[in-house]
């Protein structure tokens, strides 16, 4: 039996066998999804990260699952330790292993996805954006694309935030949405590659511990502190913003940059930095179709005027920084 076959039966013996005792409805950039959690454990491990809401149609019916729910070892390759990307006859699978492995499949006929947890568990990064692959093998027939960056939005337009982990892409972002700005994520957002439009995927944050002073009031939305491979995060979820959770029309490319300034301070930038602080960790993170992928965010660095943005000492000033500048365009 091809892989492909078998990963297609498997998909749907999940659906026929397995319940989902909680279900919910969320919007995942431009996507609709009915998700259903095999447990309470589960719900509680991925549906916070989810902006819940009910769509006019579900573009994919997504399942969470365990191996005590369901046995789907049968799909894990022989050689464990390696990651796995199938893409074949209209299924996606990935086969992640890590210390905590997670199997994700979608079979993209029938619309119908699955996240399988072999211990029960996955890690932290996976649950603030559960899921994330699945969203970006819907996205490939499209202009949209899941992109590694964060994004705020104002009266004057959004600004996509890029570049590595500890660039200071989560400070500008919470310090925006903080002074009132609408939130589109801190990590990966969705951005259509032909209009510009940004439209968020999920409501999580990951904040690192000398943040919490100054972000005291989302850290009161905090699901754990997680403490992976020594990076020790405050996991929030920010549902509670709301209708400030939402999307807009690309205005601006900030790349934040630590470089000493006092006050936020920005200097003009070329298309291809912003190209090279998108690409490397969006292609590593959302296997396959990189050739796809490398394109979109080519189009995605040409839509706006792109800045190298020195963030400063205070992150309160960050946002009417940003906001002067964005008028300013």
């Amino acid at each position: 039996m091809k892989a492909s076959d078998l990963i297609r039966r498997e998909i749907a013996s999940v659906f026929t066998e397995t319940g989902a005792p909680i279900e919910a409805h969320a919007r995942c950039g431009p996507f609709g999804l009915r998700l259903g959690f095999a447990s309470q454990d589960l719900a509680g491990m991925f549906l916070p990260a989810y902006i819940q809401s009910k769509p006019e149609t579900a573009d994919l019916d997504l399942r969470f699952i365990a191996a005590s729910h369901h046995d789907l070892s049968a799909l894990v390759p022989e050689a464990a330790e390696k990651p796995r990307l199938l893409i074949e006859d209209g299924i996606y699978s990935v086969w992640q292993p890590a210390m905590i492995p997670v199997l994700y499949a979608v079979d993209l006929t029938a619309r119908r996805g699955i996240a399988w947890l072999p211990k029960g568990d996955a890690p932290p990064w996976i649950r603030s954006r559960p899921a994330i692959s699945l969203i970006h093998a819907l996205m490939r027939d499209t202009p949209w694309c899941a992109v590694h960056g964060a994004a705020v939005g104002s009266d004057a337009g959004f600004t996509l935030l890029a570049g590595e982990g500890h660039s200071g892409k989560t400070t500008a972002a919470l310090a925006c949405t903080k002074a009132g700005w609408l939130y589109a994520g801190d990590d990966f957002v969705a951005v259509n590659s032909e209009t510009g439009r940004i439209e968020p995927l999920f409501c999580s944050a990951r904040l690192r511990p000398a943040l919490v002073e100054t972000f005291q009031s989302f850290v009161g939305k905090t699901i754990a502190v997680s403490d992976f491979n020594g990076e020790p995060r405050h996991e929030l979820s920010l549902a509670d913003l709301g209708d400030r959770i939402g999307g807009g029309q690309l205005r601006a490319t900030f790349i934040p940059r630590r470089r000493g300034a006092a006050a936020p301070e920005f200097t003009p930038a070329k298309q291809s930095d912003a190209f090279r602080a998108l690409l490397p960790t969006t292609s590593y993170e959302l296997p396959g179709w990189p050739n796809e992928i490398a394109s979109k965010i080519a189009k995605i660095a040409g839509l706006a005027p792109v800045f190298i943005a020195d963030t400063g000492t205070a992150p309160m000033e960050i946002p009417a920084a940003f906001a002067h500048k964005l008028d300013q365009l």
